[in-house]
């Protein structure tokens, strides 16, 4: 008897460029009309992912077998290509504790996606502000190891990879941008410069960094703007 989870895997496993949540409904639903609801499907995209730190604690029993990269597409979670797994809890928290419904779950989702975009699609107008005579290349770049979020050029013509956590930065995050600047390296014959984006670094991360040559830490911020819109009578 196929399970969902077995019908996500199999479906994730045969593309290894990753699929989206939409390809994976669209699959579910063509594949197994009616057997499950959107609201199952979407619990298992939450539960079973690696890189989704509360559903440790609201999904325990649920296998972690995805890794959902910062594009929003979903991949087997594979720890060479995505870093060791660092965000099981250690301890549980009780005060989190609490279930999440379905459409919590699904606004979680959605909204970390559309920030990611979001603050992506700034970078790539603006490259220019994080270094004079930065020049954008190609974003989303699958390569053996993984997928780089941006690649860049500087005014020397040097190859500079970027790569871009909402949120907090994560020790994950330092050893995968090592492993794309390797990957380059070895491929053009010399090294590349590497940029890590988010909006947090911790100390332990700072250090890790530091162990990196030619990798450079930058902070954003987002800043909200208002504008008072006038009421047509």
């Amino acid at each position: 008897m196929t399970t969902m989870a077995g019908a996500v895997r199999h479906f994730v496993e045969s593309s290894p460029s990753g699929v989206t949540s939409r390809e994976i409904r669209n699959h579910i639903n063509s594949a197994y009309p009616e057997k499950w609801t959107p609201g199952t499907l979407t619990a298992h995209l939450y539960g079973c992912s690696v890189n989704q730190p509360k559903a440790y604690l609201h999904h325990k029993s649920a296998e972690k077998f995805l890794y959902r990269s910062e594009d929003g597409r979903f991949h087997i979670y594979d720890e060479e290509k995505h870093g060791p797994n660092v965000w099981a809890p250690v301890v549980d928290d009780p005060t989190t504790a609490e279930q999440d419904n379905v459409d919590t779950i699904e606004q979680l989702i959605e909204t970390s996606i559309s920030l990611e975009r979001d603050v992506e699609e700034h970078l790539i107008r603006n490259l220019d502000t994080l270094e004079k005579g930065l020049r954008f290349v190609e974003r989303q770049v699958v390569i053996d190891i993984g997928r780089v979020d941006i690649l860049a050029q500087d005014a020397s013509g040097r190859r500079v990879v970027i790569e871009l956590k909402v949120g907090e930065a994560k020790d994950a995050a330092v050893g995968q941008i090592a492993r794309y600047l390797g990957w380059y390296a070895r491929r053009d014959g010399k090294p590349p410069r590497g940029m890590l984006i988010a909006s947090e670094f911790p100390e332990p991360v700072r250090y890790a960094a530091e162990a990196v040559k030619e990798l450079a830490l930058v902070q954003y911020r987002v800043q909200f703007a208002f504008n008072t819109i006038a009421v047509e009578d």
